[in-house]
C-alpha cells in the first residue's frame, strides 16, 4: 500500500507465514509503563479493534470459498498494554454483521526483580495462553484453506463457478481508519469496557 493515509501502524503483529502471511495477532502499547493517559488508552483500544476487524476481513478475502460454519470458529487476537498490565482481547464473528470482542485475560507486567518468583509465573502463563489461542486460530485458518482449495478445484474440474456465496460477501465489517489528532478526543470517554464476569474486570 503506497498511500500513507490508509496504512495502519501497529506496535506489533504476528503473521502466519504458511498461510499467505495472514495476521492473527495485533499489539498496541499505550504510552509508557504506568501511564494513566485514558485518552490514549481509549484511542488505541478502538484503533486495535478496527485493525483486528480488518485482519478478519482479510482472512475471508484470502480463503473466500471456506464455509461460514468454520469461519465462525476463528478468533483474531489483540494485546493491549496500558497502565501496569497487558490485556488479551479476541474478536470473532457471531453471525453476519455481528462481531464479538471478548477480554480473554489480563496480567500485571512484573517489574520488581525481588518478587520475580511470584510475579513471573502468571505473566508466563498469560503468554502460554496467548500462544495456545494463536495455535487454535491457525488450525481454523488451515481448515478454511482446505475448504477453499476443494471448492476452487471442484469448480475448475466441472468448468463452472461455485454457486456458494463468498465469505467476503458475508464477512464485511465496517472499518474506520482512526486519526489520532482527529478522533482521540471523540473516543476519550469511551474506553475499554468489559463485562463484570470477564477476567480481572479492569
Amino acid at each position: 500500500m503506497t498511500d500513507g493515509r490508509y496504512k495502519y501502524k501497529a506496535d506489533g503483529l504476528i503473521c502466519a507465514n504458511d498461510f499467505s502471511s495472514l495476521e492473527i495477532l495485533l499489539t498496541e502499547v499505550s504510552s509508557g509503563y504506568g501511564s494513566s493517559d485514558s485518552s490514549k488508552v481509549s484511542f488505541d483500544h478502538y484503533k486495535g479493534m478496527f485493525g483486528v476487524l480488518s485482519m478478519i476481513r482479510t482472512v475471508a478475502q484470502t480463503y473466500n470459498k471456506g464455509t461460514i460454519d468454520t469461519f465462525r470458529k476463528l478468533k483474531i487476537h489483540f494485546l493491549h498494554g496500558h497502565g501496569d498490565a497487558i490485556r488479551h482481547w479476541s474478536i470473532s464473528m457471531q453471525k453476519q454483521g455481528v462481531f464479538l470482542m471478548n477480554k480473554e485475560q489480563r496480567a500485571v507486567v512484573p517489574v520488581d526483580f525481588k518478587e520475580k518468583d511470584i510475579s513471573m509465573v502468571p505473566f508466563i502463563q498469560f503468554y502460554l495462553t496467548v500462544a495456545a489461542g494463536c495455535e487454535e486460530s491457525l488450525e481454523v485458518i488451515k481448515q478454511l484453506k482446505e475448504e477453499h482449495k476443494i471448492a476452487v478445484n471442484a469448480a475448475t474440474a466441472n468448468g463452472n463457478q461455485d454457486s456458494r456465496p463468498s465469505l467476503l460477501s458475508i464477512v464485511n465489517p465496517s472499518i474506520i481508519r482512526l486519526n489520532e489528532r482527529k478522533h482521540m478526543s471523540i473516543v476519550a470517554e469511551e474506553g475499554p469496557i468489559s463485562v463484570p464476569s470477564s477476567p480481572d474486570h479492569h
